[in-house]
């Protein structure tokens, strides 16, 4: 195992080329920021096949979000400094509110459900995620985006849309990304 960068699954894993090849470009990027081979988006996307002990998915994929946070700092402090400290400001509160309209939905309607017998997330685990959430837009309990990345719903039946959920979750990252370059900016 010497010279693999991750530990290697008992099952299925990522395939290994596939990661390695990745992360030697993404290494370039983290090496040298005037490089851009990846935006923070395009990392939201990466997918790998699966080979039978690949490497650890989750190994994997906590460098991934890693790596997201280092290049959505830079790309959003080079956005603070293009649009100015204002319109930055503007962009989170639009944010914020777009979360929060979601987040203030009924409980059990907050994201679009699944029909019987399709399977979504678990409509009771999203909705106690939302109200955690909702503390830290109330400023009253913050969270970190490794606290969000990290929600893992159960599967039921008529439950919710995973991609919106997902795509709520990524969002809800962004914000905080952006609050944190915000905060760094401000000091």
């Amino acid at each position: 195992m010497s010279g693999e960068m991750f530990s290697r699954a008992a099952k299925l894993g990522y395939n290994i080329e596939q990661v390695e090849k990745f992360l030697a470009a993404a290494k370039e990027q983290y090496l040298d920021p005037r490089v851009e081979r990846f935006t923070v988006s395009s990392l939201r996307e990466i997918r790998f096949d699966l080979q039978k002990n690949g490497y650890l998915i989750t190994a994997v994929d906590s460098a991934i979000e890693k790596l997201e946070d280092v290049f959505a700092q830079r790309e959003l402090e080079q956005k603070l400094i293009t649009l100015g400290y204002g319109e930055f400001v503007q962009e989170l509160n639009a944010l914020k509110e777009l979360l929060t309209s979601r987040i203030s939905r009924k409980k059990g309607h907050k994201f679009d459900r699944r029909r019987w017998p399709n399977q979504g997330y678990s409509v009771k685990q999203v909705d106690q995620l939302c109200s955690q959430l909702a503390t830290h837009l109330a400023g009253t309990l913050l969270v970190s985006a490794k606290d969000v990345r990290l929600s893992v719903f159960k599967t039921k039946r008529g439950g919710y849309a995973e991609h919106q959920v997902d795509a709520f979750i990524d969002k809800f990252v962004e914000l905080i990304q952006r609050e944190t370059v915000l905060q760094k900016a401000s000091r």
